[in-house]
């Protein structure tokens, strides 16, 4: 493997402050539980908490500590070139709902920080969608004049602080970048102190729906509610059918110490790559440099953080790279997320997923729909970001896609058979285990270690993730750590260790 710039470790978790909420050590019951501890979920446990309901939000590992603090945390309602293609696939009044709806995720964002004052580097910045390619001109355009007719402060421009000349860009005003850690930990601890019932290391198994619906969580303690909000980024619930409908994807960031000035805008180019400033901790600046985005499982990890190193040392005169860190999205099938309720047949669960990377604006907005569900008050976007819509033919054909992707790995991954003796310390590989396949990593120190290969989610075969030293699944997305512990859904439970005779 080559050297991998920088070291492992995620800028807003570094700098995150020392907030911690309890175990949950009884059963519970409440009017509405909240499942995970993101933006999504952090957003509408406080807005439910206003509302006067009684909540707990439950979340596995640490609040603010998961998906949300591997971003770039970009909090915009330019979400790369959107709003031509939704509007030609689904009409003007979805592409307008989308649109306001992420315009008022902000504003709900810029309003929480300053009524509770909280210190989370809220900067408004212009942000942009640019090209380099002058046969990408004519869609840049069309972007922002689609835009600009939603209502939307869109403009096309030529010009930038990046140091180099774009061929066009649309420029939406007055955006913002924000400490993801920061913002959501304090939002925890408002919510609690309206009331709400915040735990840490609460793992959500299993949700049943009904009148009254049942949270159990890993350990067997069971929450009791009235309505749940799952905003677990890929929900648990299985009767949506979310794994057919959407498809996870991975993308790497690295921090930069560039030589001169940092680009003030916020920035990404059609081809996919990310441009934010963030202040450093000794008082400078780091340039976060993202892109890099494939399927989970589906390509070299390694390789993708070495162009993306390659990209930054082209474009910038860089000084060193501090941090690399990745992270995980899911992707629609029409690129709206998918709000509402869980399944066609849910009585009281709801759902909050399927960002595709954008998830700030467009997770806080996802809170606000969900509030005004459980209190039954009318929402003017709800319809756009319904959870059971299978959307327009091009929709229909990712579907189709998507799924063939699946069961291609799915079958031909069940061949691979690789020898212990040609993996290398710190590697890992699917080996032969009786009639099936062991997943089996080698330590540092040389000894060997086996869990099962089949992904408890749906059992296709997992494929060792070099980079960051995980087991990841090529269909959903599910990754694990060495000795299989869930890291990422939709697996709940873990792989189970597997006996391995020689290597």
């Amino acid at each position: 493997m080559p050297e991998l710039p920088g070291r492992p470790a995620s800028y807003w978790i570094e700098t995150a402050p020392d907030v911690s909420f309890p175990a949950l050590t009884n059963d519970l019951d409440v009017d509405v539980a909240v499942i995970g501890g993101g933006i999504a979920g952090t957003s509408a446990a406080l807005l439910l908490a206003q509302d006067g309901l009684s909540v707990a939000l439950l979340e596995a590992t640490r609040v603010g500590r998961g998906v949300s603090a591997y971003s770039t945390a970009k909090v915009t309602s330019l979400h790369s070139l959107t709003y031509a293609q939704l509007r030609s696939q689904r009409g003007k009044q979805a592409a307008r709902a989308y649109g306001a709806a992420n315009e008022a995720g902000l504003a709900r964002i810029a309003g929480w920080v300053q009524e509770h004052g909280i210190d989370c580097d809220f900067r408004r910045k212009p942000n942009y969608t640019h090209t380099d390619s002058d046969a990408d001109v004519a869609e840049v355009r069309q972007e922002a004049e689609v835009a600009r007719e939603l209502g939307l402060p869109a403009s096309f421009t030529t010009a930038t602080d990046l140091p180099w000349q774009v061929a066009g860009a649309v420029r939406f005003e007055d955006q913002a970048e924000f400490h993801p850690a920061r913002y959501i930990a304090r939002l925890a601890e408002v919510a609690r102190d309206l009331g709400a019932l915040v735990y840490e290391g609460a793992r959500a198994v299993d949700v049943k729906d009904g009148e009254s619906c049942t949270v159990t969580l890993q350990g067997g303690r069971e929450v009791r509610a009235r309505h749940v909000v799952i905003a677990t980024h890929y929900p648990i619930y299985e009767r949506g059918g979310y794994f057919a409908r959407m498809h996870p994807e991975r993308s790497y960031v690295l921090a930069v110490r560039l030589r001169g000035s940092v680009p003030q805008g916020m920035y990404i180019s059609t081809g996919g790559h990310s441009l934010r400033a963030v202040p450093a901790p000794d008082g400078d600046e780091y340039l976060l440099v993202g892109g890099g985005s494939h399927k989970v499982g589906q390509a070299d990890e390694a390789e993708s953080y070495a162009d993306l190193e390659e990209y930054a040392r082209e474009r910038f005169d860089v000084a060193s790279i501090d941090m690399r860190w990745s992270t995980q999205d899911n992707v629609s099938l029409d690129k709206v997320p998918y709000v509402g309720k869980a399944a066609p047949l849910a009585k009281s669960t709801y759902v909050a997923t399927a960002f595709r990377k954008w998830g700030f604006a467009n997770g806080t907005a996802a809170a606000m729909m969900l509030a005004d569900a459980i209190r039954g008050r009318e929402n003017p976007w709800l319809a756009t970001f319904d959870a059971q819509r299978l959307g327009s033919p091009r929709g229909l054909l990712s579907l189709a896609k998507e799924n063939v992707n699946v069961g291609y790995r799915f079958f031909r991954d069940r061949l691979k058979r690789e020898s212990t003796g040609d993996i290398p310390p710190g590697g890992g590989a699917i080996v032969a285990h009786g009639a099936g396949q062991a997943a089996v990593h080698r330590d540092a120190k040389g000894d060997l270690h086996a869990v099962s290969a089949r992904c408890t989610h749906l059992g296709c075969i997992v494929d060792w993730n070099e980079a960051e030293g995980s087991w990841d699944c090529p269909c959903h997305g599910s990754r694990f750590a060495p000795d299989g512990t869930v890291l990422q859904g939709p697996a709940t439970s873990p792989l189970e260790p597997r006996d391995l005779v020689g290597g």
